[in-house]
């Protein structure tokens, strides 16, 4: 049979959006720390709060959207949510207290959320079901691409210009993914029929922004990002420590690469055998890349290079597979009316997880010492192997995409 089409004109579209709604965030992330101990003066723990509170806004952001999408339609939310976060990016030229600097970083995480969250539902509706392992992987590609070259871009734009001209390129890159957007065709929305019933609250209003069945994945997923976190937040600490400074950009070099080449081909295995042909081993290969990082500080030096390359290799192996693998999983058995709270559901336990990691395993750092932390990580993962397998795994052995399984 002629495999259907994934590269279509809407799926271009959705991850060139995509790709340039995240280097917004991503550019900005790295940044602006500096920004604000040069502009406002407070200590390194209160400039980087600047990041931190655009994550939790964007943990906000993710966990609204499914509910704003069923109210407003996909191709609506997309167009407000990208116009906004536009119209944020403004903001920055404007001189202002850290006070309301801190609010623009909120509202903006929020926006920045909204955006990813419904580029990530949009490309669900372009990609054929035979496919939808291969395409989710292949979209979110976009997005690890932002998160590699958005901080390159905003360092290299701040070195060579000044901070305004990070802001010009931000907004540059927010009105790109607005106008992107634009142009993508989406089917006809009808408004989903719904009953009138009391405004949700407690429970409900908590189940109203959280897809049930996508929780044990969501779990799984805060536990791997933790450790996943501490590689970004001490790998430059942790290659001077051990004098292999270099190394460090090394590692995620590696790391990217190897993204790109398996995360298509994680993709097409999941679509062909099942998920637990993919996740089960990449998690197993996960524990070994932490398990190297760990005794790349204990061996002699001398072999330390090669192992960090290694688990650089086993990381995009492991946890560069695992992400997309997960949300491809998570949305196979939901409705399709469902496919935006699930996301939301699942990538705001992976914000959790990126805001929390490294103050976690860090306080373990600061203890027991790198090394050693890497190691202890292990137990996260197999936590969150234990979970996958006793919630959804032993369930879904012979699982395969078929149209039968989303409805």
């Amino acid at each position: 049979m002629e495999k259907e089409k994934l590269w279509t004109r809407e799926f271009i579209l959705v991850t060139i959006s995509l790709f340039f709604a995240a280097l917004v965030q991503y550019s900005l992330l790295t940044t602006l720390a500096v920004f604000s101990m040069r502009s406002f003066g407070v200590s390194e723990g209160l400039a980087g709060f600047t990041a931190s509170i655009a994550m939790f806004g964007s943990i906000i952001g993710r966990l609204y959207q499914g509910a704003s999408e069923k109210r407003l339609g996909r191709r609506r939310l997309g167009l407000v949510a990208n116009i906004l976060q536009t119209i944020m990016c403004v903001f920055y030229f404007i001189p202002m207290p850290i006070g309301p600097f801190f609010a623009v970083r909120f509202v903006h995480g929020i926006m920045s959320g909204t955006v990813q969250n419904t580029m990530s539902a949009s490309a669900m509706e372009f990609i054929p079901l035979s496919r939808r392992a291969e395409g989710i992987n292949t979209n979110s590609l976009a997005y690890v691409a932002a998160i590699a070259l958005g901080p390159a871009f905003g360092l290299s734009v701040i070195n060579q210009w000044s901070y305004t001209g990070l802001w010009i390129s931000v907004l540059i890159y927010a009105a790109i993914a607005t106008i992107t957007f634009a142009l993508v065709r989406f089917k006809p929305w009808e408004k989903p029929v719904q009953e009138k019933q009391a405004k949700p609250h407690g429970k409900d209003l908590f189940w109203s922004i959280i897809e049930k069945t996508a929780l044990p994945l969501a779990c799984m997923i805060f536990l791997l990002t933790l450790c996943y976190t501490t590689m970004i937040a001490f790998m430059e600490t942790y290659t001077i420590e051990i004098g292999l400074t270099w190394m460090a950009s090394v590692f995620f070099i590696t790391y990217s690469i190897m993204v790109v080449i398996t995360r298509p081909l994680g993709g097409r295995i999941v679509d062909k055998r099942g998920e637990n042909s993919v996740m089960v081993p990449a998690i197993s290969i996960y524990v070994v890349s932490l398990v190297l990082l760990g005794l790349a500080g204990i061996m002699p030096v001398s072999a330390a290079p090669a192992m960090l390359i290694a688990a650089a290799i086993l990381t995009a192996c492991g946890f560069g597979v695992i992400l997309p693998t997960g949300q491809a999983t998570a949305v196979k058995y939901v409705d399709i009316s469902n496919v935006g709270k699930t996301i939301s559901t699942y990538y705001s336990f992976f914000d959790i997880g990126m805001g929390v990691g490294a103050f976690i395993l860090g306080s373990i750092a600061s203890k027991a010492g790198f090394s050693n932390m890497f190691l202890i990580s292990v137990v996260f993962v197999l936590a969150a192997l234990t979970i996958y397998w006793r919630f959804h795994g032993r369930h879904h052995r012979t699982a395969k995409n078929t149209e039968a399984e989303t409805k």
